[in-house]
């Protein structure tokens, strides 16, 4: 399953696209939709939450906060026959594990069936040390994705650990908070310059602030592997429904195709 996540983003000429949705999100019948219609379009994978309550770090805004509590207690109760039913749709996901399902490395609390067909884990809240984290997933067959933010500043030793020892992809913050838009420039390629530099065959993905194909434009111009895109996704939905959400989804996916910057 980790090697899937790398194949997925390898296209040659097409940047990888991953969506964040909440099941149950704004109500069950409308959720389902809208994952069926991200495998539809060609998704490269379906990010979701595994957590317990609706207790979120400070890098989760508004638009991913609220919907995690409008979405309703099945969407918190990994055992959730809706879950479960939801999750069958996607054939490739990745679980965005807050702290109240793992809240320690060796206390993981949201139980096995939830991790059944995932490719990865991505998590939400600081984990450290992020290496013992990342044993722990792979031994569960799952790569453990490594979170980064774009800096001004060279490669921490904590940031080489995480991406010496996590798998999948690398998820690059372009800010601090989701759905807050970062500033996409030379910076950003130069981070990933210094990422390729130490695990040049994992993908990069861009995140946080993405909504529309102008900015998929502008992160392939500084070499991104491919976006994540999770509060516009959710604010389309919620507002739109099924078919704004689809023309949305359909927009994004035709801008993958993008001249990307000559990697150094």
């Amino acid at each position: 399953m980790t090697a899937l996540l790398r194949e997925n983003a390898a296209t040659p000429g097409r940047l990888g696209f991953g969506v964040y949705l909440v099941p149950g999100f704004p109500d069950w019948d409308t959720s389902l939709a809208a994952v069926r219609a991200a495998v539809a379009g060609g998704a490269d994978f379906v990010e979701f939450p595994i957590l317990l309550d609706t207790e979120f770090s400070a890098s989760t805004g508004g638009v991913v906060a609220e919907a995690l509590a409008k979405a309703g207690p099945d969407s918190l109760d990994p055992r959730s026959p809706r879950l479960r039913d939801w999750l069958a749709v996607a054939p490739v996901r990745v679980g965005v594990v807050y702290r109240s399902a793992w809240p320690s490395v060796d206390r993981w609390r949201a139980g096995d069936e939830i991790l059944s067909g995932c490719a990865g884990l991505l998590c939400e809240h600081d984990i450290r040390p992020f290496p013992e984290y990342a044993v722990r997933a792979r031994r569960r067959g799952l790569a453990l994705v490594p979170a980064l933010r774009v800096s001004a500043g060279p490669v921490t030793g904590e940031e080489r650990d995480m991406l010496e020892s996590g798998d999948g992809f690398v998820y690059l913050a372009l800010s601090s908070e989701t759905g807050r838009a970062g500033t996409v420039d030379s910076g950003l390629g130069r981070r990933i310059d210094d990422i390729r530099g130490i695990r040049p065959g994992l993908p990069v993905y861009t995140a946080f602030g993405i909504r529309n194909p102008d900015d998929v434009a502008a992160v392939a111009r500084q070499g991104a592997d491919g976006f994540i895109v999770g509060s516009h996704a959710l604010t389309v939905l919620g507002d739109g429904g099924p078919p704004a959400f689809e023309r949305w989804f359909a927009g994004m996916a035709a801008a993958r195709s993008q001249p990307t910057r000559v990697r150094t």
